[in-house]
C-alpha cells in the first residue's frame, strides 16, 4: 500500500507523518511526502528542516527521515493508495499542483504560523504539540486500515 502526505512546505507536518509511519516498519507500506510550496533555496525553510531533524532527534526517529523535502507534482499525487492533506488549506493549494485522487483525506492539523500557533516564542512547543497530534493520527490511521496486520 502507497500512503502520501501533503501539506505546504514538508518540512513538518507531512515529514512527521511520512517519517513517524516509516519508524513503524510496516510490512508492504510505502510513505512519501511533499509540499504544496517547497523552496528549496530558501534559508528560512531549510532551516525549518533542520529544526524538524532535531525534532526526530528527540524522538529517536531521525534514521527514518529523508534527507530533503520534495515539491508535489503530478508524479508525486498519482498511483497512491492513500493521500492526507494536513488540512483543508492544504487541500486548496494540492488542486493548483495536481489532480488529486477522489478518496483524498484532509486532516485538521494546524500549521505553525496558522490558527492559534502565531506566538514565534512557541515554536517548538508548537512542533511538539503537532507532533503528537500526528503520530495519534498515524496511529489511529494504521488501526483503521489494519495496517500492521
Amino acid at each position: 500500500m502507497k500512503i502520501h502526505f501533503i501539506c505546504r512546505g514538508n518540512v513538518l507536518r507531512s515529514l512527521i507523518a511520512e517519517t513517524y509511519l516509516r519508524s513503524l516498519k510496516l510490512p508492504n507500506i510505502t510513505v512519501s511526502s511533499s509540499g504544496t510550496n517547497v523552496d528549496l533555496d530558501d534559508p528560512t525553510e531549510r532551516g525549518y528542516f533542520a529544526s524538524t531533524i532535531a525534532l526526530f532527534k528527540r524522538h529517536g526517529l531521525e534514521k527514518y527521515a529523508k534527507d530533503t523535502s520534495h515539491q508535489l507534482t503530478q508524479e508525486r499525487a498519482d498511483n497512491q493508495d492513500i493521500t492526507i492533506c494536513m488540512n483543508q488549506r492544504v487541500v486548496d493549494e494540492a488542486k493548483s499542483h495536481a489532480t488529486l485522487p477522489k478518496n483524498t483525506i484532509s486532516w485538521d492539523i494546524v500549521d505553525i504560523g496558522e490558527g492559534n500557533r502565531t506566538v514565534p516564542e512557541d515554536i517548538r512547543l508548537y512542533e511538539e504539540e503537532i507532533f503528537a497530534e500526528i503520530v495519534t493520527r498515524v496511529d489511529e490511521l494504521v488501526k483503521q486500515l489494519r495496517l500492521g496486520e
